[in-house]
């Protein structure tokens, strides 16, 4: 409310008067419109309701004075408002000593007299800061507290009238007006040398402001009664923002500050935001019709003061894209180097990377700029490894390389790492995916081996094919040489007949073998898919073994036909399936002394084929299933030790059936049998009803 009434009448009688002399109105004021407004209660009161204490004349004096002062107060002019303090002993003679008011014995009032003298004399310590009017008013207090107590007839006895003695109305004021006066002239003289100093300080920092690079504004802020600002003026430029615009004092000294921002920067900075309303005091912008980048500084030392600070950022804002510009260019060059770039600290912290973005990684910097090498994932031997080389590259500034391996989301990676000096506190780490390589090599070292086998087996397949051709065609001569013999019987002849054709038959397949293997190895075996009819097929490769199983061997051969329409079939190549089966089957005979041997199909989920052969013969051990389709490998038992064969039966069924579109696979158990199984597609199928549920 006050803060109100204080702005309307500031604004109406002291808008041009200093802040200090304002407020010092404003008190003055406030105080003389009390003891107006009292007086005039008082005035009506006598009047209306007379009593045995009166002084209509002094009342009324009283208000017109109160009244003067108001008049003085509104106008300006203090200190005629304060000079009125020294009517009170007029006012004081009226009240309690004069003939002509009702009032009670001049002894009796002569302390009410030094009470009000005391009220004006802390009204003149208050408001003024003149020495002499205080003393002037000190003495004159004294000589009227003397006048009352001559007019009561006590002044030469007033020593002795009054006990004790700090009842005495001279003690009393004396008492109060020395410290009083003291210590008004102790803060009298602080105030000045902190005006002295705070005028000095003013005088500096004017001389900075003048003198600074930046260019400042000092800006004063117009506020209505609800203390909102309505008007931003220009108080004062210095000369850097003079010469920066091109701008003299007198053209914006009093002009509103919108309207010279404005004009300055053609709307780009908007000076009521950027003073009031902005909470951060340094903010950024461009203008362009200047080509410059400014930043704004807002300091409010004042509560209606601002001064607005602006520094041209044009450079740096060049320089900063320019490193940006730089830095990007640098880091696509980096990027496009294969290689993972680290600068660690002589601790082991990281402090930089460049690492080109990918599948591989997804590091970010929070994640690895000032964590250690230790909190990176690397085992604790491997880190302690590269803390060493890191030593080490700082005080021999060698380079030095270390390999190691690195677990991501997508795998396993092998990475090799040169660490070398970048400065007496940190080296360069250059980290480079070395997979790609590794794996070939170790690739490269599988195939040598694979080879340097392959060439050892080709070596022993082409010694053991010598050795097998050789039995055959000896066999071959030598009976048929012996048939020429006239004289031999009918039943020797038909075993020698039988021999030959026995072993004409294995040197046919040994043959046959060696130009299948000849043909995958060059790759030239062509595929012709055709409509096949699947039971005669499997017939003709049981018609082929059954009728032939040795009488030394007891056992038997099932043929298990799933499907019994004899248009069953469906688009494959028949050739490579029927030596397939054929090969399986061979081997199902050779290694199955009793039991049993079957040889069929079997549909899989209406869409796929799945054929079976199986045996209860001597078994696969464990430990050479890896080596079962390994070209010219033969299992070391005791049927191949006493047969012939190549060991790549197995490996060309196992090629066809990849070129069918399925994959030969097997279980066995030793002594339990083997059985060996692939699944074809149901393509083109005929001969076969699906159910439909």
């Amino acid at each position: 409310m006050l803060k109100r009434v204080f702005n309307i009448v500031n604004n109406q009688f002291w808008a041009d008067l200093p802040n200090d002399k304002q407020k010092q109105l404003f008190q003055l004021l406030l105080i003389w419109a009390l003891v107006g407004s009292a007086m005039l209660l008082v005035l009506i009161s006598h009047l209306f309701f007379p009593g045995a204490v009166l002084c209509i004349i002094c009342d009324i004096l009283l208000f017109a004075t109160s009244v003067l002062s108001v008049v003085c107060t509104l106008n300006g002019k203090n200190k005629c408002a304060i000079n009125m303090v020294f009517l009170i002993p007029v006012f004081l003679y009226g009240y309690y000593i004069s003939q002509f008011s009702a009032h009670l014995p001049p002894i009796e009032t002569v302390h009410y007299s030094m009470w009000w003298l005391l009220v004006g004399l802390m009204l003149l310590f208050f408001f003024t800061k003149d020495d002499i009017r205080i003393v002037l008013y000190f003495l004159m207090s004294m000589l009227f507290i003397g006048f009352h107590l001559y007019m009561a007839d006590h002044l030469l006895d007033s020593f002795t009238y009054f006990q004790p003695l700090v009842i005495n109305p001279f003690f009393i004021f004396m008492a109060v007006f020395l410290p009083v006066f003291y210590l008004w002239r102790k803060s009298k003289s602080q105030l000045e040398r902190l005006g002295e100093v705070l005028q000095n300080q003013q005088v500096s920092l004017n001389r900075v402001i003048q003198g600074s690079a930046f260019m400042i504004a000092r800006i004063a802020a117009e506020r209505d009664e609800d203390g909102n600002v309505v008007k931003l003026t220009v108080e004062k430029v210095n000369n850097a923002f003079e010469s920066a615009f091109k701008i003299n004092l007198y053209e914006v000294q009093g002009q509103e500050a919108d309207y010279v921002f404005n004009l300055i920067f053609k709307g780009k900075l908007d000076i009521n935001k950027t003073l009031l309303f902005n909470r951060r005091r340094t903010s950024e912008f461009h203008a362009n019709h200047l080509e410059k980048w400014y930043k704004t500084h807002v300091i409010n030392p004042g509560y209606n003061l601002f001064y607005l600070i602006l520094e041209d950022i044009t450079k740096t804002k060049e320089k900063i894209a320019e490193l940006e510009a730089n830095k990007r260019r640098y880091k696509v060059l980096l990027e496009a180097i294969p290689d993972i770039f680290f600068v660690i600290d002589k601790d082991g912290v990281y402090e930089d990377f460049v690492i080109k973005e990918s599948d591989l990684f997804k590091i970010e910097d929070a994640n690895i700029i000032g964590s250690s090498i230790f909190e990176a994932g690397f085992p604790d031997n491997m880190a302690n490894k590269i803390y060493t080389c890191i030593q080490t590259c700082i005080k021999t500034n060698s380079i030095e390389t270390i390999e190691y391996s690195l677990n991501t989301p997508n795998g396993t990676f092998l990475f090799e790492m040169r660490l070398a000096k970048l400065s007496s506190n940190s080296v360069i780490s250059v980290a480079r995916d070395i997979t790609k390589r590794k794996t070939a090599e170790f690739d490269l070292e599988k195939a040598l081996r694979r080879a340097e086998e392959s060439d050892r087996l080709k070596s022993a397949f082409l010694a053991n094919l010598s050795h097998e051709i050789r039995t055959p065609m000896n066999i071959i001569t030598n009976f048929t040489r012996m048939l020429t013999d006239a004289d031999m019987p009918h039943y020797e002849r038909v075993e020698l007949t039988d021999a030959i054709t026995e072993n004409g038959k294995q040197l046919v397949n040994m043959i046959d073998n060696t130009i299948h293997l000849s043909k995958i190895e060059t790759e030239s075996i062509a595929v012709n898919h055709n409509f096949c009819k699947i039971n005669p097929l499997v017939r003709d490769v049981y018609n082929a073994f059954a009728p032939n199983i040795p009488d030394s061997k007891e056992m038997q051969m099932k043929l298990k036909l799933d499907v019994h329409n004899p248009e069953f079939g469906f688009s494959t190549d028949p050739t490579l399936l029927k030596e397939a089966l054929t090969i399986l089957v061979d081997n199902a005979v050779k290694y199955t002394l009793t039991g049993m041997i079957t040889v069929g199909y079997e549909m899989v989920l209406n869409d796929r084929v799945k054929f079976i052969v199986s045996d209860t013969g001597i078994g696969i051990p464990k430990e050479d299933y890896e080596n079962i389709f390994s070209r010219f490998y033969r299992i070391p038992n005791s049927i191949n030790k006493s047969t012939s064969g190549s060991g790549i039966g197995l490996s060309i069924a196992q090629h066809y059936i990849a070129l069918l579109g399925g994959e030969l696979q097997f279980e066995s158990k030793v002594d339990k049998g083997s059985e060996f199984w692939f699944t074809l597609p149901f393509a083109d199928g005929k001969g076969y009803m699906a159910v439909v549920k």
